[in-house]
C-alpha cells in the first residue's frame, strides 16, 4: 500500500486547527508555533512533493488556512481528522503518533499554556490514539 502524505499532511492541518481553535479564537502565536514546526519538525521527515514540487508537509498549514477562511469550527475539523484517522489507522506509527501528540501539544502551550478547551481535545486525541500526550516541557 503506498502511502498518500499529501492527505496525512491536510488531515493533520485539521487536528491542528482544531487544537488551535478549541477556545474558538485562532491566537497568533498558535498560527506561528505551526509554521515553526512544519518547517522545523514535518518538512524533514520525509520528501514526498505534489505535483508542482511542493513538499507536502505544507499541506498542514495549506489546509489550516484554508480552515481558517472558511469557518470551519474546532469539532468539525477535530471530526475530519477523527474519520480519516478512523479508516487510515495503519498508515499511523506510533512513532507518527508521537509527533502528532508533541506537535498538538505544542501548539496547545504556546499561548499561555493549555486552556481548558485545548485540554479536552488533546484527551480525545490520547484516546483516539490509544497512548499518552508527552509531557509537558
Amino acid at each position: 500500500m503506498t502511502t498518500n502524505y499529501q492527505k496525512i499532511y491536510e488531515q493533520l492541518g485539521n487536528l491542528f486547527f482544531a487544537i488551535a481553535m478549541a477556545d474558538n479564537h485562532l491566537k497568533h502565536k498558535e498560527v506561528e508555533k505551526l509554521k515553526e514546526l512544519v518547517n522545523k519538525e514535518w518538512v524533514p521527515l520525509e520528501h514526498s512533493t505534489d505535483e508542482f514540487g511542493t513538499d507536502a508537509a505544507y499541506y498542514i498549514y495549506i489546509s489550516f488556512d484554508y480552515l481558517t477562511d472558511s469557518f470551519t469550527t474546532a469539532e468539525e475539523a477535530f471530526n475530519t481528522f477523527k474519520e480519516y484517522y478512523e479508516i487510515h489507522k495503519a498508515v499511523f506509527s506510533e512513532k507518527l503518533k508521537a509527533k502528532i501528540l508533541t506537535t498538538a501539544t505544542d501548539i496547545a502551550v504556546s499561548f499561555r499554556g493549555i486552556s481548558k478547551a485545548e485540554h479536552e481535545y488533546l484527551d480525545r486525541l490520547e484516546h483516539l490514539f490509544e497512548v499518552k500526550a508527552p509531557q509537558l516541557k
